[in-house]
């Protein structure tokens, strides 16, 4: 059953997705995530575990926020986590078609959408010549910074129509255009239009879009809203949106909260009239299993009230 799609037709009042991706379901596993991270299959295989054991509403496939940035020519490393090791060289490695691979089976392995996540081009520029030269040239050399995000927003149209052919579900991430980095002004003049632009393509598809903002959003909350995604994943859901809301549990709680301080998170999250309960960003690889499954308790329960 999609209880997603249910939620933002406004079927149903609410489904739930601790935002749980490959780190965590690999050490469940007690695989490592760089052997994960270059194998569809095994993408495939850990994120559907994590699926079976907690049994959320949907699927993310997300290994590490630098796929496409190293698909450009941004070298990383995993030891054991993925750190990028600096802007764009001439070594390419390039593991969209490992994630696009693990999409097509997860679509025959689960019954709950499967999303993919895809870097908004603003961030995924800011990869590409160094998150602080990147910020710089907002203010100095506005034309290269547009540059470097044309090239970007270029290179995920492309990634996206790939997706797109399997019927993938799209969650854009873009936490570099947080309100804790950038003006609003910032936002709205260089992110806003390239995040559009992949969106008006996923809707085209009739397929769920939806767009996750780390830190503080509230400055841009009006902006947000216009995109016309399906879903904001924000971590403050009280501001008031047209747009459906995913969160309401901080990933501090998630990670060290008790089943109290867990239990009031959802009960005031749920407030909301519709709303996809998660965690506010994905959650911690070393969270301990028994505070994800009581997420999910805790949510079925309300629900069932």
């Amino acid at each position: 059953m999609d209880k997603i799609r249910q939620v933002i037709n406004k079927e149903r009042k609410t489904a739930v997705f601790p935002i749980v991706c490959a780190d965590h379901c690999v050490r469940l596993l007690n695989m490592s995530l760089a052997e994960v991270a270059n194998d569809g299959k095994k993408l495939a295989q850990v994120l559907e575990y994590g699926y079976q054991t907690y049994q959320y509403d949907m699927v993310l496939v997300f290994s590490d926020p630098y796929v496409e940035a190293q698909a450009l020519g941004c070298p990383i490393k995993f030891s054991p986590s993925p750190t990028l090791l600096g802007p764009k060289s001439n070594r390419v490695t390039d593991r969209t078609g490992e994630i696009i691979k693990a999409a097509e089976l997860l679509k025959q392995r689960v019954d709950v959408p499967v999303f993919v996540s895809i870097k908004g081009p603003f961030t995924l520029a800011s990869f590409l010549i160094g998150i602080e030269d990147f910020l710089k040239a907002l203010i100095a050399a506005p034309k290269k910074a547009e540059e470097v995000i044309n090239q970007a927003l270029e290179f995920q149209i492309g990634y996206l129509k790939r997706l797109l052919k399997v019927s993938a579900n799209i969650f854009i991430g873009d936490p570099v255009a947080s309100s804790s980095v950038i003006s609003p002004k910032l936002f709205e003049r260089f992110a806003f239009n390239p995040i559009q632009i992949l969106i008006k393509k996923i809707k085209e598809q009739e397929l769920i879009t939806g767009v996750h903002v780390c830190g503080e959003t509230k400055p841009i909350i009006p902006i947000l809203d216009e995109l016309g995604a399906d879903i904001l994943s924000i971590e403050d859901i009280t501001p008031k949106t047209r747009t459906l809301k995913m969160g309401g549990v901080s990933t501090d709680t998630i990670l060290a909260g008790n089943e109290t301080r867990i239990k009031s998170e959802i009960k005031q999250a749920l407030n909301e009239p519709y709303l996809i309960l998660a965690t506010s960003c994905d959650v911690p690889a070393e969270t301990d299993m028994k505070n994800i499954k009581t997420m999910m308790e805790i949510a079925h329960t309300y629900h069932r009230n």
